[in-house]
């Protein structure tokens, strides 16, 4: 390994820690700001006139069982396995290590800046309705929407750098999107733990894609090249 190299590993690493951590504090700092208003307990009246709307427009049965199933696309109880097998597969056959990397950091960064903000922050879930679906521990942040505004369009700017298309970005936008409404219908969250979570997100997703740019043009990393 090069000297440049091995100086660039270390620059991507502390730019990563680095991003990792202001992620974390503009998370802390929105739900401290919450938390100051007096609303953190039992939401503000815009946040139960909010919630209490979604439950007077119940949805149609099989509309109603893919609300229930549209988390599964934001958590990592499903897409950190996914990742780590597309992981492999761009490892092994496509000899595409760093996307492989990229992928598995968003996974996990995403995974580990939630639980330590719903420990110390401790926000109640709202008791205005029965929870439904998959909800854990406190409710702010969302999760969901840490881990799908992150991964999902750092996938999209990856298919738009190597194959120019756009399309992925009204895709990943729809899923943010059904997720935090299936979150809210479900009656699982705040609206304010969304936009925590979304804040989170943002942070992270150009964070790391920043880290990771510099990285590829210091090691001259060309572009995932389309395979036949």
């Amino acid at each position: 390994m090069t000297a440049s190299r091995t100086h660039a590993r270390w620059r991507l690493s502390l730019e990563l820690g680095g991003w990792y951590v202001a992620s974390w504090l503009v998370g802390i700092g929105f739900g401290k700001a919450v938390e100051l208003t007096g609303t953190w307990a039992h939401g503000a009246s815009w946040e139960r006139e909010m919630l209490r709307w979604f439950h007077e427009r119940p949805l149609p049965l099989l509309l109603d069982d893919v609300m229930l199933a549209t988390p599964y696309l934001g958590t990592n109880l499903t897409m950190l396995p996914l990742m780590l097998a597309v992981g492999l597969l761009l490892w092994k056959k496509f000899d595409e290590p760093l996307i492989a990397v990229q992928l598995l950091l968003i996974s996990i960064g995403s995974l580990s800046l939630n639980p330590t903000m719903k420990y110390l922050l401790s926000r109640p879930r709202p008791a205005l309705y029965p929870l439904r679906g998959m909800w854990t521990w406190a409710s702010y942040p969302s999760g969901h929407l840490i881990l799908t505004t992150a991964l999902y369009f750092t996938v999209s700017m990856m298919l738009l750098r190597t194959y120019r298309w756009r399309w992925p970005f009204a895709v990943a936008a729809f899923i943010v999107l059904i997720t935090g409404y299936s979150r809210l219908y479900l009656s699982v969250h705040w609206p304010t733990d969304l936009i925590g979570g979304e804040l989170i997100g943002i942070v992270w997703l150009f964070g790391t894609w920043m880290a990771f740019a510099r990285y590829r043009a210091a090691v001259h990393v060309p572009d995932l090249a389309p395979h036949a």
